[in-house]
């Protein structure tokens, strides 16, 4: 422990490492981190038993690993011809370096985790970090190919060139640029907020950029930390992760559009779990159809037949806008139900009579009020009584409509309970 106790920085990462294959690379890196001051704690997953004579020795063993992952080491290296031996001692190091870095990390004795390994070393590595983040631990590993990661998901690639065996200058310069990333990541702090700011995530789409842009600006003038979040097939489903790991407080769903394209075929699709997992995790939401009425498709001679008779509209040479009818938009308020009444937490939706999207406007392309009143009909008889349906006489990208509209969301938060101190 005594490179733990004489850091200079008061900061120490820890080292995952197979020491049994990676030993010699592994001091490489611990070496560097700690002539930049950073004290390390060093974790063997190695699970075949053997090491170099020369690697380190780690504060972890190997045999300490799998035991706390519910085996022995040494009785699983007696059956290495067996079936099923690699993956239980793989899986029993998995937890175990889990566990040792969740309480590591709780007793604020490690603010980075790196790791060495190739396959295998990987599969442990990362199971390790995945399960054991907290709020603002930082981790990076790397296989035969160099990973760097902050908050899995988040991969960026580098990629290693060769396999890690022995310490030549290709492999020193590509581990001595691993060592220094993770120093840098330990460096990193942030200000606490005297009082945080509840934070809200919204989705935009084209389609409601205006609404969204001046609604963000709204919320942050309430005090509000605000998040946008693309509704392009990835956004809406990032912001309905982050909601379900409790990094946001409650979802202004402005635009729903991925909908349509998961139901349609557009090329804009979210998953099953699009207006499902935040309302599951029991968040407060208000949901809008921001661009619901309309399908996302690429350049026009690639349209589907069945749409062709609809209106449409070239968004940009590869981007082609298609009106749903009322038949579809029918289609939609029964998804739409079907998904909100699963919410365990308090939910509103709010209509903009006027168009739910930018070219849905009197006089233009999109004005089908017949199929947007489908939707609404729909929606009215599918839902549970308790979730209100508020319809305002205003497009959806109108001033008028984004200051009711911030002014409904803060009601339905201040009945919810959840935000009235922070607000």
């Amino acid at each position: 422990m005594e490179d733990y106790l004489n850091q200079k920085h008061g900061k120490t990462i820890a080292i995952i490492a197979t020491l049994d294959t990676k030993g010699p690379e592994a001091g490489f890196v611990k070496s560097r981190i700690e002539a930049a001051g950073y004290g390390t704690l060093v974790l063997d997953t190695g699970i075949l038993g053997g090491k170099d004579p020369s690697a380190l020795e780690p504060e972890f063993s190997a045999d300490e690993i799998t035991r706390e992952g519910g085996e022995d080491r040494e009785e699983l290296a007696s059956r290495s011809s067996e079936k099923d031996t690699r993956n239980r001692g793989i899986r029993a190091m998995s937890k175990g370096s889990a566990r040792i870095l969740d309480n590591l990390y709780k007793d604020g004795r490690i603010q980075v985790v790196l790791g060495l390994g190739g396959a295998q070393g990987t599969e442990i590595c990362t199971f390790a970090m995945r399960i054991s983040q907290g709020d603002g631990i930082h981790s990076g590993v790397w296989p035969d190919t160099f990973w760097y990661i902050y908050r899995d998901p988040g991969y960026n690639n580098y990629a290693f060139v060769v396999d890690i065996l022995g310490l030549n200058s290709l492999p020193r310069r590509i581990l001595a640029n691993a060592a220094g990333a993770v120093v840098g990541m330990a460096e990193v702090t942030l200000m606490e907020e005297k009082r945080p700011k509840p934070k809200i995530g919204i989705t935009i789409y084209g389609q409601t950029t205006p609404a969204g842009l001046a609604i963000k600006a709204l919320l942050e003038d309430h005090g509000y930390e605000v998040f946008a979040f693309h509704s392009n097939g990835t956004g809406g489903k990032a912001m309905e992760e982050l909601a379900v790991e409790g990094l946001l407080d409650a979802l202004f769903d402005l635009s729903t559009h991925e909908l349509t394209d998961e139901i349609f075929g557009g090329i804009h699709a979210g998953d099953s779990k699009r207006l499902l997992a935040a309302g599951l995790k029991g968040l407060p939401r208000l949901v809008l159809p921001g661009g619901l009425d309309v399908i996302t498709l690429g350049e026009p001679e690639t349209i589907p037949e069945i749409y062709r008779s609809q209106p449409s509209v070239p968004h940009n040479p590869h981007i082609t806008l298609v009106r749903v009818n009322v038949e579809q938009m029918t289609r939609l308020g029964n998804v739409v139900a079907e998904r909100l009444n699963q919410s365990h937490g308090p939910v509103a939706v709010a209509i903009p009579k006027g168009g739910f999207s930018f070219y849905n406007r009197d006089g233009l392309h999109f004005r089908d009020i017949k199929a947007d009143q489908a939707f609404v009909k729909t929606l009215r008889a599918r839902l549970k009584p308790e979730i209100p349906v508020e319809e305002f006489p205003f497009h959806i990208n109108d001033p008028n409509f984004v200051t009711e509209i911030v002014s409904f969301f803060e009601t339905l938060l201040r009945r919810a309970g959840t935000l009235r101190e922070a607000v």
